[in-house]
């Protein structure tokens, strides 16, 4: 991977993510983790893409967050579900993923089986490391 000293810039988009009404945390995490991610992992590294990451934010890690910013404002807090995040050296690699037939047939349809999509929210922008594996990156 790419960091803030090195020439190549990386690229992520962001995904902010709510699970569809009615499921539960376990079968969401579940179904993402294993049922969405299943379809795309394969697809995402056949077109380059530097990594796919998951954030699952439940009810359990929620209240770790007290303990890193105690009296923190509960509006501080994102009420997101999980945040996904998709990192490229260059976009055409991302859109080649959009444009897939595997991913317009397979994953984007199976977005309704898990995701809330009207609350659904993205941020793109360039990728920096800083520390990996315990170590400084420059």
């Amino acid at each position: 991977m790419s960091n803030a000293g090195h020439t190549q810039k990386l690229y992520a988009i962001t995904i902010f993510g709510y699970k569809k009404e009615g499921m539960g945390e376990e079968e969401y995490h579940d179904y993402v983790s294993k049922v969405h991610a299943g379809h795309l992992k394969a697809l995402l590294a056949q077109n380059n893409i530097v990594s796919y990451t998951m954030q699952h934010n439940t009810s359990e890690t929620r209240r770790m967050l007290q303990a890193i910013h105690p009296g923190a404002p509960a509006e501080k807090e994102a009420d997101c579900d999980m945040v996904v995040q998709i990192v490229f050296r260059d976009l055409d690699d991302y859109l080649r993923v959009r444009q897939d037939p595997h991913f317009l047939q397979v994953v984007n349809p199976d977005h309704h089986n898990f995701a809330e999509g009207k609350k659904t929210k993205f941020v793109t922008g360039w990728y920096e490391l800083h520390v990996v594996d315990g170590r400084v990156v420059s």
